[in-house]
This record gives structure tokens, sequence and C-alpha cells, in this order.
């Protein structure tokens, strides 16, 4: 049981993050200044150090916000659905997340810390909720002759997360300009597919 300091601690910890995850989306990451964190999240320089050691690790708490929204959609679908629709309903859920509660911008500071390595989480790690989801998924929709066995459940999965990141940084490079959804779930559609039984 934690204790009412801890509690205090951990609501605190969230305040910062919830107030830098509101002007990360309005602002733009670079555009977010410390000063506007600890101004909106009423909090002392001292404390957020306390928390976290820069900025730049606000990124790394991303992480375990599309771990919590992954781990939510998958109790949100139907698991007597076909496979490949709740592949697509998860894809669904998440692009919409993404675009209206994170922003190309705040994602694309995502990637350029991934790709120059600053941070020590992998987006797609074997760790990751997302693919814990999937293997389940897709191991489910084999079994059930939904999916191919041509190829094993892990290889299916890495394909996948590589088509959603292909999409993703499409959308990326894009600045966001076009409505992440309605272009890719048909993409998705089609690529899903090529892993029907045969």
């Amino acid at each position: 049981m934690r204790t009412k300091d801890e509690e205090n601690e951990q609501r605190q910890r969230q305040q910062i993050l919830n107030t830098a995850w509101q002007l990360f989306y309005q602002k733009g990451y670079q555009n977010t200044t410390m000063e506007d964190i600890l101004r909106g999240a009423r909090c002392s320089k001292g404390r957020f150090y306390y928390y976290f050691h820069a900025k730049a690790e606000l990124l790394d708490s991303l992480y375990e916000i599309f771990d919590q929204k992954y781990i939510e959609l998958y109790g949100l679908i139907c698991r007597e659905a076909h496979a490949r629709d709740q592949l697509l309903e998860i894809n669904r859920y998440m692009f919409q997340f993404l675009s209206n509660e994170i922003g190309a911008e705040l994602l694309t500071s995502l990637y350029i810390s991934q790709l120059s390595g600053t941070t020590g989480i992998s987006f797609w790690g074997e760790e990751r909720a997302v693919r814990r989801i999937l293997s389940s998924i897709v191991s489910q929709g084999q079994k059930l002759g939904q999916l191919t066995t041509k190829l094993d459940c892990s290889q299916i999965v890495t394909d996948i997360i590589e088509e959603e990141r292909s999409l993703l940084i499409s959308w990326c490079l894009a600045k966001g300009e076009y409505d992440l959804t309605e272009a890719s779930m048909p993409k998705l559609e089609r690529f899903y597919r090529s892993y029907r039984e045969d």
C-alpha cells in the first residue's frame, strides 16, 4: 500500500506529464520551454528535476502513454471478430489517438529521439504492449485458420509494425497535413489481405 507521500509524488509527476503533453500538442515539442511546463504544472525547477533529468526525458514517458493506450484499445475490441478486423480496429483507434492527441510534430520528435539514440527505450521493442497484443491477435488468427501459417507469428507481427511505422513516418514527413486514419486504413486493409490463410 502506498503512503500519502508516495501518492502525492505520483500525482505531482503525473501533473508535470499532463501539462507537458498538453503544451507539446498545443505549441509543439520544440516550441515548449521548461518555463512553460513549470508554470503550467505549478512546479519548481527543483521538483521537476526530482522526477526528470531534462525536457527530453518527457519524450520517454510517451511510451508509457502508448502502452496504456494499446492495452485500453485491446480491451475495447471484439475478441470474437476475425483477426484481420481486430488488427484494423486497433489501427483505427490508434491512428485517431495519434492524430487527435499526439500530433505529427510530437511524433516526429519521438522518431528523432529514436534515430539519434537519445532514449534508452525502443518504440517498437519486444517489451512494448503493442508487440504483445499484435502477437496475441496474430497467433489466435493463425490457430483459427484466419491468417497464414506460412510465416511464423513473430514475422507477421514484425511486418505489421514495419507497415504501421512507414505510414506514420509518411504522415510525419507531410507534417500531418492529411487525415492519418482516412489515408492509412485502405492501405492497411490491402496489406492485411496478403496474410489470409490460403
